[in-house]
């Protein structure tokens, strides 16, 4: 028996029940303060309840809260164009306005929470120094708060219409009894994007091509539940990687504007463009899931024969070591997740390279990563997928793609210096 044959076997409960996994991605521990904005980034992931750190959920909630934090510390440094509150507040303190801003959009996204937030906020005030800027700063953030417009989606939510395909490559639930999740999340307005399918992406592989038959093996072999091909270092990887992108690009985002002291406005700006971003891949990807449809390689695993693909090897018995969403396979929604957010912080800051030189480490198996750039970063998130079980490579790649488009045109034509 293999070394990474007994860890597969040792980590299976775990690996099975993906909300045990991303409770250490809500649970971050504090970074050297640089300010406001980044203090209330961390308050913001740590309030997210653990099922959004998984996924699209949590970039939509870090989108609300740093377009909130980026108009009101805009509306006292008036060096970029905004997101949607034009306000012009000189003699503010851009810090209460920060603080206040993000604690607004926490309590409409979280109510449930407000007691512990108030708590937060009368804490973290304590920083600023009392007089009219602070005062000033107080009501500022409160004023954008109250103009973000939150929307509270419920991912999960059911839509009576929707059919299961009947073609042999449609996506199907593992197991059968699965809902089907996100299934209006394509058809949200996106923060920044002109509509969810502003860029499309050119389809998944055919079911009955080589290339196809050479993914799934890829998969088969790699990212089996017992898989004894799988070494230690890809289990590990794969487990690390059920917490979403989320958490990880903004703890990365952190260390990099601590290590390049960037300040309130720079900070302000940089997380707003990153979480916006990321959000609305989210979107266009959920929204390219559901036009394509396409089957999960557990399905085509576990049911080859109907795929008239005979280069496909069939195991009724197949599983994969992480959870198989409830959701299709094309495009991947971490690789896209990633992939935004990685393009924003390489745009932003002019260079591939993660020069914080910081790792990063969540509980539970106390799995450690750390990457010398953003590609090696977005390499290993496609890499994860097919060694978890859940993704091809196509999949993973064009959703990398598709997450480069947009937060291109993120950057390139919004929160610009005046």
């Amino acid at each position: 028996m293999t070394q990474a044959f007994k860890f597969s076997l040792k980590v299976r409960e775990l690996a099975t029940t993906s909300l045990l996994v991303v409770v250490g991605a809500c649970g971050l521990a504090a970074d050297a303060r640089a300010d406001a904005v980044t203090d209330w980034n961390l308050i913001a992931l740590n309030t997210l309840p653990p099922i959004h750190g998984l996924g699209p959920m949590g970039s939509r909630a870090m989108g609300y809260v740093h377009a909130a934090i980026f108009d009101a510390v805009n509306a006292v440094e008036r060096k970029y164009t905004v997101y949607k509150v034009d306000i012009a507040a000189p003699g503010a303190s851009a810090e209460a306005a920060a603080m206040t801003a993000g604690h607004g959009v926490l309590v409409k996204l979280y109510p449930e929470q407000q007691m512990a937030l108030d708590a937060t906020l009368a804490k973290s005030l304590k920083s600023v120094a009392e007089g009219k800027a602070k005062e000033e700063g107080v009501a500022l953030g409160r004023m954008v708060a109250e103009k973000i417009d939150v929307v509270t989606d419920d991912f999960g939510a059911l839509d009576p219409s929707y059919k299961l395909g009947t073609d042999p490559s449609s996506w199907q639930p593992y197991p059968a009894s699965a809902l089907p999740r996100g299934l209006n999340w394509g058809n949200i307005k996106p923060f920044l994007m002109t509509k969810p399918d502003q860029f499309a992406l050119p389809g998944p592989l055919s079911v009955r091509s080589p290339e196809y038959a050479k993914e799934i093996e890829e998969v088969r072999v790699l990212g089996g539940r017992d898989s004894p091909e799988r070494t230690n270092s890809q289990t590990a990887i794969a487990i690390f990687w059920t917490v979403g992108g989320a958490p990880v690009l903004n703890e990365i985002a952190r260390k990099e504007a601590l290590a390049k002291g960037l300040d309130v406005a720079a900070n302000a700006r940089l997380f707003a463009l990153m979480n916006m971003a990321m959000s609305d891949a989210a979107i266009a990807t959920w929204h390219e899931k559901f036009h394509h449809n396409f089957l999960r390689p557990v399905t085509a695993i576990r049911n080859a024969y109907a795929l008239d693909n005979p280069a496909i090897k069939q195991d009724a018995a197949w599983e994969p070591l992480i959870v198989t969403p409830s959701h299709p396979d094309y495009p991947s929604g971490h690789c896209a997740n990633t992939g935004a957010g990685a393009t924003i912080l390489r745009k932003f800051f002019g260079t591939d390279a993660i020069q914080s030189n910081a790792t990063y480490t969540y509980p539970m198996l106390g799995v450690t990563r750390q990457w010398s750039n953003y590609t090696a970063l977005v390499k290993e998130t496609g890499n994860a997928r097919i060694w978890g079980g859940i993704h091809t490579r196509t999949a993973d790649e064009h959703a990398d793609m598709l997450g480069r488009q947009v937060a291109e045109y993120v950057f390139d034509n919004f929160l610009r210096p005046r």
